[in-house]
This record gives structure tokens, sequence and C-alpha cells, in this order.
């Protein structure tokens, strides 16, 4: 029988290990924990490499300072660079005013770059500069300032033909691939599943106040037959949808139709099941722009706020015009609070001075 391992590092963070192969990844990241360099974290979607960075960043000396998160494919590329490397304009009363961004929030601790290759190329030299001199200045400042952080990255598509077609900076590229960890798709390491399927249940039954179903080893094994392509992220959303109809024979019929159909292997061992790859590949894309929509939202909201909906003030601290500001609110449907609408406004909107 194979030696379970089932490791805690966060409030809902665990990483479990039953099979040779994420033995193995934790082996990696052990050794990977006690150097300072940059890592590359790649692997199929939804296979956890966000949870190994965090697992890495828990085992190392920068443990007890923050790990911060950016994903690089939820901002526009106009909010992305204040994001991470902050923001200095001038205010209203003459002085500049300054916003510290994930890089500063992340001293001395780690800052996690999730899908890197997104980057917009003036923000892949920025990040390359900060890589080879440990030093940035903010969006829109002239002080150099020096920072102590380690810098991880995850990625998904090819990089090297990134690269080739000039949409990755190659430097950059050779500069976090010195060392490389590959998470492996759930469907090798199936012994896995029925651990990760009683970890999915109990901390969705806690989050969502309901009762566990029961379930038998024939769901288990029939859980451990299925090739799961959305891999970790395929799998919980499977489990939610099981709590939700509390039934095991509805939850079996599911996992013998598609999304989830049964793996069927070729000669060399390789998945053929193209049609579902396309599924979940179509559903990820709503996902993210979803995700990206609903992030460009709270920045657009936050900055309006902190300005007191004077648009253009919003706009200059976006790095955004003032046009395109107007858009985006409207976009949105976004309306000042009530503390900010007794000033008599228009349509609902501060007075864009």
């Amino acid at each position: 029988m194979n030696q379970i391992e089932i490791e805690q590092f966060g409030e809902e963070l665990y990483f479990i290990a039953a099979s040779p192969a994420s033995r193995r990844l934790r082996t990696q990241a052990e050794l990977l924990s006690q150097t300072d360099v940059p890592l590359l974290i790649t692997g199929e979607p939804g296979t956890g490499k966000a949870t190994a960075a965090r697992l890495i960043h828990s085992l190392s000396i920068r443990s007890s300072f923050p790990c911060v998160e950016v994903n690089c494919k939820a901002l526009t590329a106009d909010l992305l660079e204040s994001e991470l490397f902050g923001y200095e304009h001038v205010g209203i009363s003459g002085r500049i005013e300054a916003k510290v961004g994930k890089i500063e929030q992340s001293f001395k601790g780690t800052i996690l770059l999730r899908d890197f290759d997104a980057l917009p190329g003036s923000v892949q030299s920025r990040l390359l500069k900060l890589l080879q001199t440990r030093e940035f200045v903010r969006f829109g400042g002239q002080t150099q300032i020096r920072t102590d952080v380690r810098i991880m990255a995850t990625a998904e598509g090819d990089l090297e033909q990134a690269v080739a077609e000039g949409k990755l900076n190659d430097e950059l590229y050779y500069h976090l691939s010195a060392f490389e960890l590959n998470i492996p798709a759930l469907r090798e390491r199936r012994d896995e599943i029925p651990l990760f399927v009683g970890h999915f249940v109990n901390k969705l039954t806690r989050r969502y106040g309901v009762t566990a179903p029961a379930y038998s080893g024939t769901f288990l094994e029939a859980c451990k037959q299925c090739s799961w392509h959305g891999n970790l992220r395929q799998l919980e959303v499977f489990v939610k949808r099981f709590l939700a109809f509390g039934d095991e024979a509805t939850a079996l019929e599911e996992l013998k139709s598609q999304p989830f159909e049964q793996s069927s292997d070729d000669s060399n061992g390789h998945p053929q099941n193209g049609g579902h790859a396309a599924d979940e590949e179509a559903s990820l894309k709503v996902l993210v722009r979803h995700a990206k929509g609903e992030a460009e939202r709270s920045a657009i909201a936050q900055a309006l706020e902190e300005t007191h909906w004077n648009r253009k003030a919003a706009a200059r601290a976006l790095c955004i015009s003032y046009r395109a500001l107007l858009y985006k609110i409207q976009e949105y449907q976004l309306v000042p609070h009530e503390s900010f609408s007794i000033r008599g406004t228009r349509n609902g909107f501060g007075n864009g001075s």
C-alpha cells in the first residue's frame, strides 16, 4: 500500500502525496525552498502550481514575510504595471502621492506571478531589470527603489514557442527558467484522487454549511478512472455539483458522460480526448474573461473612491485616458457611494475636474 502524506501549510492549503510523482515533487519543493533564486513553475491548467509555490514559500526562510500573488491575465496592460510596481503622481494639493505596488508589499517575502507569459512587453522589460538589479522605479516616478523579494512565476503554455514568436522576452525567460518545477497532471497520480475528493468534500461542506453526502468505493474508483484534463480545478467543480445534488447515482452518470469522460489512451500512453480538451479550454477562457473584468472593475472602483470620484484624477492614477475611464464607468455601471453623491453631481458621477 502506498504511503500517504498530507501536509497543511495554510488555512485551506494542503499538499497531498500518495504517489511517487508527488513525493518527488515534495522533495524538489523542499530543495528549492533552500535557495533564493527565481523559480518557474509549469504544468497543465488546474494542477496546483500556485499551491506548490506557496508550499515552497512556507518552507523557506522567507515564510514569516508575505507571499503576494498577481494574476497577470486578470489585469489589463494599463493596470498591470502600476499594480506590480506602484505609481506616483502629483495630487490635487500639488504634492506627490504614491501607491505601493505588489513588489513593495512582498518585501523580504515572495511574489508569485501567475501566467507570467501574459505580461505585456513593457512590463516584461521592467521585470527583467528588477531581476538583474533588484531595483525598480514606480510608474510615473524617478527614484530607484531597492527591494528584497524572491520571484516565482507560473506558466501553462509553450514558452519556447512564445520566445520564438517574440511574445516573451528571451532574457526574462532564461532568468526565470534556470530553476524549473513541473507539476504532474492529476491523471499521473491517480492514487491521490480519492484523497482529493475527500478533501474537497470536507472543505466545501464547511464553506457552504451543508451535510456531506455518503459515497462508496465504487464512486471513488470511477473518479480514479476519469482523465480529468482540467485536473484539480475540474475535480473540485465536479465535487461541488455532487454536493448540490447529493446523489451518488447522478454523479456516477455524470462521470460516464462529457466532460468527465473516462480516459482512453493510445499505445504511447497519451490521452485521446480532443473534444474534451476543447470544451475545457473554452470554459477556462470564459473564466479568465470574467476574472479579468472583475479585477478591472475593482481597481477602477477603488481609484474612484480614493479620488472622491474626481474622474480626471482617477484616470491619472490608473494611467488611462479620461475618455477610457468614462467608458469603463459606463461599462461596469459604477456609481458613487451616497457620501459622494451629496455634492449634487449630475448622472451620479463626479465633476471630472
